[in-house]
């Protein structure tokens, strides 16, 4: 066996257990997070012109993301200190949460996504309504 193919035969192994362990780590620190239940984020939500619809689908989509069934999330939560999302991951977000919301043709609004003004989840909730009211997406 050639020291290539060993080296790669010790290397993909390694590395799967290097990401699998970045995983666990990061699924147990926000699984020790601690927020709202749904009820009172979409109140806290509420307290402009929001929906009730827009801030329950932001909330079950980013709990989904956690196997802790104890995480929960807060409408002031930032992307980057409490969920580690950069500018990409907020984008992505901001896709999947107009399909949720089946908002029509949501392609049209990839690229006015503000992700420097999208830093806390509050801020994703206003945005979405923003776009489903035509008051301003970007």
């Amino acid at each position: 066996m050639s020291d290539v193919l060993k080296s790669v035969l010790w290397v993909l192994p390694v590395s799967a257990l290097v990401i699998t362990a970045i995983a666990v780590f990061g699924q147990w620190r926000l699984g020790k997070h601690r927020g709202l239940s749904r009820e009172e984020f979409i109140r806290a939500c509420g307290e402009g012109a929001t929906s009730p619809e827009i801030p329950g689908v932001v909330y079950d989509y980013y709990k989904s993301l956690v196997f802790s069934k104890d995480f929960s999330v807060t409408p002031d939560d930032t992307y980057a200190d409490v969920l580690s999302k950069g500018d990409e991951d907020i984008q992505d977000d901001a896709v999947v949460l107009l399909k949720k919301l089946r908002i029509s043709d949501p392609s049209k609004y990839v690229a006015q996504v503000p992700e420097a003004k999208l830093r806390t989840i509050r801020d994703m909730v206003q945005w979405l309504e923003a776009v489903r009211t035509g008051s301003g997406a970007g």
